[in-house]
């Protein structure tokens, strides 16, 4: 073999041995690429759940505290979390106790993101309305409410210092239902009255299980509104949805306005999503004071549970401004 063939075969190797290692390298330099692209994924991941997991936590705890000062007679029975990228949601149901039945009342739909905000998604979250033939010919300007989900009667509450062109009073309609019927009704009242005197004034049979507070800061939307055209378009009444109160819970019937000022407080303190109305009906109460008393609670009207037989003792009752009834089930 001459030399020039010599250096030919080395030249051949020495190439075959830089491809080799040019392939070691991109095949270990991909490899790299690829564990930490996959490190870098998973560290993502599990930071966007363990974000999601305190950011659902804060969502649910910040829901649980506002149910616990409004949604009259009502209990969040379940929640379903989803996690997904970035966000997620959260599911929860309600049901109502009506002599100890549970009826099962609603179900809402909050997303939440991994830096921490929440909110219900766009759409009409209003209860059914239908026109009530009975409520049209006493020249009622509103409708009848009903649940959207179940198609129960929504109560609605009135407020004593307030003139309405009309009040609901279904009373009357206990006559015509089996008396075994178990009933919650919604009571409004003709003045402020407290827990111990409610509790003393209802007949036997009549059960108080929730109590509507007075948070009207703001009484402008309750007065009679002149249109341009020499109208007027007279006050409604507040539905379940919009009114705050406290109520006995599943467990135990001992309740006190000191509860609602309870939850009120601790709400100030932790709430971040309703922080501003806590606040708002807080200052209400406490008007000039360091912090509201129970006096300062105001009760405007009540909730009531029992058979339709037994809630008919409040029919003639002066105290009675309007009386709604809202679900009914049988024993």
């Amino acid at each position: 073999m001459n030399d020039n063939e010599s250096g030919f075969d080395d030249g051949a190797k020495l190439s075959a041995l830089v491809r080799k290692a040019r392939r070691r390298t991109i095949v270990r330099n991909a490899s790299i690429s690829l564990a930490i692209t996959l490190l870098i994924l998973a560290g993502g991941w599990f930071t966007n759940l363990q974000l999601q997991y305190r950011s659902s936590d804060n969502a649910l705890r910040d829901i649980e505290m506002l149910k616990a000062i409004s949604g009259p007679n009502q209990y969040i029975i379940s929640s379903q979390i989803n996690y997904g990228f970035l966000q997620g949601t959260l599911e929860y149901r309600t049901y109502k106790l009506v002599e100890g039945v549970p009826v099962i009342w609603g179900e809402e739909t909050y997303e939440f993101s991994s830096w921490g905000s929440f909110s219900r998604p766009p759409g009409n979250y209003s209860d059914l309305s239908l026109l009530d033939p009975d409520m049209e010919a006493k020249g009622f300007h509103y409708s009848r409410p009903y649940n959207r989900y179940n198609g129960e009667r929504e109560m609605l509450f009135y407020l004593p210092s307030v003139k309405y062109a009309n009040y609901l009073n279904e009373l009357p309609q206990l006559n015509d239902m089996d008396g075994r019927k178990l009933v919650e009704m919604s009571i409004s009242f003709d003045k402020n009255y407290t827990v111990k005197q409610i509790k003393a004034m209802l007949p036997p049979g009549v059960h108080p299980v929730w109590y509507w507070v007075d948070t009207y800061s703001d009484m402008k939307p309750y007065t009679a509104a002149k249109m341009p055209d020499g109208s007027v378009v007279q006050p409604f009444p507040d539905w379940a949805s919009k009114v705050y109160g406290f109520g006995v819970h599943p467990d135990s019937d001992d309740i006190s306005e000191k509860s609602f000022l309870d939850a009120l407080e601790y709400g100030v303190h932790n709430n971040r999503k309703y922080k501003q109305e806590f606040k708002r009906i807080y200052d209400y109460l406490r008007k000039d004071k360091e912090q509201p008393e129970t006096s300062d609670i105001r009760l405007l009207g009540v909730v009531v549970t029992g058979t339709a037989e037994g809630l008919k003792a409040l029919q003639g009752q002066p105290y009675v401004k309007a009386a709604v009834m809202g679900a009914t089930v049988d024993r």
